[in-house]
């Protein structure tokens, strides 16, 4: 079975989202109070089979329980038998997997897939009902229809959070009970445990679900877990009780659970994904949680990969640019939510622009697509400013980037950078543009198409670029503040003979003399060329940074006409959340 429709309404910090998800993997990503874990949680509990889940008022949308809570999750590649008229035929509905909308009365031989809608409502007397949902059978008494407990156990997800221990024990819903086929240990041999521990118990487990510990160790294998050869099901003396719960896979006398979290995590996944014929939906909280770069690699590697079976469609949420740079496009799931009125939606990173390649931002910056604004500049030497500006604000109380969820990132040229402006306000970013003005794009459009989406366009004066800006626009001491740092790089040398190279009739024989020199307005104009040809600034992304913290910062009152502006509507774009 696949999920192919979720439908939120006034549940937590959402007070609507539709999506229809990928039918393999969904990463949802977003800024902080998004709403990814509640979309996790929204399909945990309508799938769950748990009906003793209790609600209070804090569930709801602003804490008011007078406008229910309803979720909907539209289930497709059904089983025939969940088709049968004699089962629940009755109340499935048309999924136009073009369109993705749902046909609540689908005419025969339309090509609609066959679906099934489960709704979770919970009022404001806080008791959860789990039913079909058909919008013709509204009022009907057809409408009290739900799942059979057997049936609901099909669709069940598994849910692998912060804490795993419980799935390494055969517990209720436990990834172990549901690989021994829900198979269950007699209560007098549990009971007899309870009392007598784990010397007795072990006398009683040769065999306990030897066919699924046997394969344990081959299923960890090609995760990187190595186990041991003594794996069995025993008793866990902490988790002792009249249910199977008590008993927990060990390795000699040690638990399993006592593994590291990330081996135990990798572990879960393994069997989880062997376990995939019998779960449909696997749901996964920060997946990167206890595990290393090299480890995430791994899982998420073997979670993607294709193998013969059933593959279990997978949810889960992220805050690590490592999980990103592992993922293709296709897989992320950009969520959104406007606070003003709680509408979250969610929509796939991949756009549609035909000169950018959706993939290679998420390789090269996967860091901007964790953040809720994006600084897009046209190149390093704008990235070391904006950085080196976010410094020197800092140092005079102002917010940081960090506050303001920006990240400044290089578009890589003047063509390329609007490109990518494009891209992330497509999926909903703030997003700045910051670019020279000495040349414009080749696209002589893409300026105005941007102002019109919304996105802030940030140049220097007409016919100047940064390099220009620094060496004529903000005093002697600044142009002297830049000559010190150039000659405390390591290639300081080489840049005062490409310097020398250049100069012509403005002529210096040292770094001494070019600090003298410096106040000439052609020696001014001549280590702007250079600095642009030679790329004194932009190959050096640590000095940059020291100019704009240094340098152009303290001289930002000296900026007159569109380079102020330009500066101050930087400060305001990262000011306005």
């Amino acid at each position: 079975m696949k999920i192919r429709l979720i439908e939120i309404q006034n549940f937590r910090g959402i007070r609507e989202l539709t999506w229809a998800p990928s039918e393999q993997v969904n990463c949802l990503i977003g800024a902080g109070d998004a709403g990814k874990t509640t979309i996790i949680d929204a399909i945990d509990l309508t799938l769950s089979s748990r009906y003793q889940t209790t609600f209070d008022d804090s569930d709801f949308f602003e804490g008011k329980p007078a406008q229910a809570i309803e979720i909907t999750i539209t289930l497709g590649d059904l089983p025939e038998i969940f088709k049968a008229v004699t089962k629940y035929g009755g109340h499935t509905r048309g999924w136009d997997a073009e369109k993705k909308i749902i046909v609540d009365d689908p005419d025969e031989g339309n090509g609609l897939e066959d679906v099934l809608s489960v709704r979770l409502v919970v009022n404001h007397t806080l008791e959860p009902k789990w039913n079909l949902y058909k919008a013709s059978f509204t009022g009907d008494p057809r409408s009290e229809r739900s799942l059979t407990f057997e049936d609901r156990q099909k669709i069940v997800p598994t849910r692998l959070g912060v804490y795993t221990d419980r799935h390494l024990a055969w517990g209720r819903q436990s990834i172990l009970t549901r690989l021994s086929g829900n198979a269950c240990v007699g209560v007098e041999i549990l009971a007899e445990a309870s009392r007598l521990a784990r010397k007795h118990f072990k006398a009683c487990e040769e065999g306990l679900f030897k066919e699924t510990v046997d394969q344990i160790s081959e299923w960890a294998r090609p995760v990187g877990v190595k186990l041991g050869k003594n794996i069995a099901a025993r008793l866990d003396v902490q988790g002792i009780s009249l249910t199977s719960g008590g008993i927990s896979l060990h390795e000699g006398d040690i638990p399993l659970r006592l593994l590291g979290a990330g081996s135990a995590r990798l572990l879960i996944a393994a069997l989880q994904d062997h376990a995939a014929a019998c779960v449909p939906f696997a749901l996964i909280d920060e997946v990167e949680h206890g595990l290393e770069p090299h480890r995430i690699s791994r899982l998420l590697r073997y979670l993607k990969s294709d193998r013969d079976g059933t593959r279990a469609q997978l949810f889960m949420t992220t805050h690590s640019p490592v999980v990103l740079q592992e993922l293709g496009i296709d897989d992320l799931a950009v969520v959104r939510r406007d606070k003003p009125t709680g509408k979250v939606t969610a929509i796939s990173a991949k756009t549609d622009i035909a000169e950018l390649d959706s993939q290679a931002p998420l390789r090269s910056m996967p860091n901007s697509y964790l953040a809720r604004s994006v600084l897009v500049c046209e190149g390093k030497t704008e990235v070391g400013l904006a950085r080196g500006l976010d410094r020197y604000w800092v140092k005079n109380k102002r917010d940081p980037f960090a506050t303001a969820g920006v990240v400044a990132t290089s578009g890589r040229g003047k063509d390329q950078a609007p490109q990518l402006a494009k891209h992330f306000r497509k999926l909903q970013y703030h997003v700045a543009l910051f670019m020279d003005n000495d040349k414009d794009p080749d696209n002589s459009k893409i300026l105005l198409e941007l102002e019109r989406l919304g996105v802030k366009i940030l140049r220097w004066e007409k016919g100047k670029a940064s390099e220009d800006v620094l060496f004529h626009d903000i005093g002697d001491g600044a142009v002297k503040r830049i000559i010190e740092l150039l000659k405390g790089e390591e290639e300081a040398a080489k840049i005062l003979e490409q310097f020398k190279g250049m100069a012509g009739k403005c002529s210096v024989s040292d770094w001494d003399d070019l600090q003298k020199k410096c106040t000439d307005t052609a020696i001014r104009a001549q280590l702007a060329t250079c600095a642009k040809k030679h790329d004194w600034i932009k190959t050096r992304m640590s000095l940059s940074e020291l100019i704009g913290l240094e340098v152009l910062g303290p001289n930002l009152e000296r900026l007159k006409g569109e380079n102020e502006e330009c500066m101050t509507g930087l400060r305001a774009w990262v000011d306005d959340e």
